[in-house]
């Protein structure tokens, strides 16, 4: 009887070494991730867009893959909740660190995958997954290597689907002439003001050309830079852009937006009717506490010094400083994600190192997200 009860008792625990070891075997055969799909948008310059969705093993810590090319730029990748992940790059191969993450969106910029000789435009790719190219708009397939998958058009791209392979795709664009603007209809209204009042200075803008563009409306007063806006416009679209002025010094104003001439005269304020002393302590008394509450009060930077020393700025970089100015001076990636939906994420990412290159803002870490902060 003991002899049968260890030989059973030494069975179950071979068999449950064996279990472990198979569990242990498959779980090294599983792949650290599969591919989604993978899409390549190629612009009129020669600028590849890759965007790159992966289904994750979580239990792995980190995932191995494989770049179309080692010169990238405006690289983000983030996971299922839009965190961003940290990722480390050695040549076309790139380590992300996953562990716990079920999906992960990669994307990054290159233009090392095409070259232009005369008119042509060429795309060379190696690719060791399944591809989606997305030429750009009014573009014409001069040749291709080998037979896609599948060719396709649509809104004036064509999308062209490829398997794995070595490709070579040239291409020609349509010549469209180059953006033009017409400055028309100068205001300035009222033209006579006392000091203090508001000047409202306004101005046509008409894109007179083929393709839609963007143009900065300039204001200068004195001969002197005041003011600027950046509109962007479709071919054949008008738009009007108004500025409001206020001087403190009396005199008279030129007034000046893209060649078009006017003015405007400032006048002294009429004298101020005596008040009763009652009346100016009582008056006095309540300045005096509605500046110490202002002195107590911390109030967030402000845009307009900064729009009007960096007047080059493009219109979604001035609604962003906007925005952050009007939460205080300080927000998160995220909330600045839900106010410009209508933003692509590498576009705003990249929006937003631009103004933290120009001084405008300071980009710090706050736990797993990013804090933009407006620089006083």
């Amino acid at each position: 009887m003991q002899m049968t009860r260890d030989v059973g008792e030494n069975l179950t625990i071979g068999l449950l070494i064996l279990m472990l070891f198979s569990v242990q075997m498959v779980s090294a055969d599983e792949p650290e991730y599969s591919i989604e799909f993978v899409e390549l948008t190629v612009y009129r310059d020669g600028l590849v867009s890759v965007t790159q969705a992966l289904t994750v093993n979580e239990t792995f810590p980190s995932i191995s893959l494989r770049l179309l090319t080692p010169s990238i730029e405006n690289v983000i990748a983030f996971d299922e909740n839009e965190t961003v992940l940290d990722y480390e790059l050695s040549g076309v191969d790139m380590t992300i660190f996953t562990l716990g993450t079920r999906r992960v969106l990669l994307e990054y910029d290159t233009i090392s995958l095409t070259k232009k000789e005369a008119e042509v435009w060429t795309l060379i790719l190696d690719v060791p997954y399944n591809v989606t190219v997305y030429l750009p708009e009014e573009s014409t397939i001069l040749y291709l290597n080998e037979m896609p998958t599948s060719l396709e058009t649509e809104d004036e791209r064509i999308i062209i689907s490829l398997f794995p392979g070595e490709w070579e795709i040239s291409y020609a664009l349509a010549v469209t002439l180059p953006v033009a603007f017409r400055v028309s209809d100068l205001t300035v209204s009222p033209t006579e003001v006392d000091i203090g009042g508001e000047i409202t200075i306004s101005a046509k803008v008409t894109n007179i050309g083929e393709e839609e563009g963007s143009y900065t409306v300039v204001l200068e007063i004195d001969q002197e830079v005041e003011n600027s806006k950046t509109v962007t416009l479709a071919a054949g679209a008008s738009t009007t852009v108004e500025f409001r002025v206020l001087k403190e010094d009396a005199g008279t104003y030129s007034v000046e937006v893209a060649g078009l001439n006017s003015a405007f005269t400032v006048k002294e304020a009429p004298p101020p009717v005596p008040i009763p002393i009652a009346y100016t302590v009582g008056i006095a008394v309540l300045g005096a506490v509605i500046a110490g509450f202002i002195l107590l009060k911390r109030r967030p930077p402000g845009p307009e010094k900064i729009l009007r020393k960096h007047f080059d700025l493009r219109p979604e970089d001035r609604d962003v400083v906007r925005f952050i100015s009007e939460r205080g001076g300080k927000v998160l990636e995220a909330e600045i994600r839900g106010r410009f939906q209508e933003l692509p994420r590498t576009t705003l990412w990249r929006l937003i190192k631009r103004l933290e290159k120009m001084e405008i803002v300071t980009v710090s870490k706050i736990g797993l997200q990013n804090q933009i902060e407006l620089r006083k």
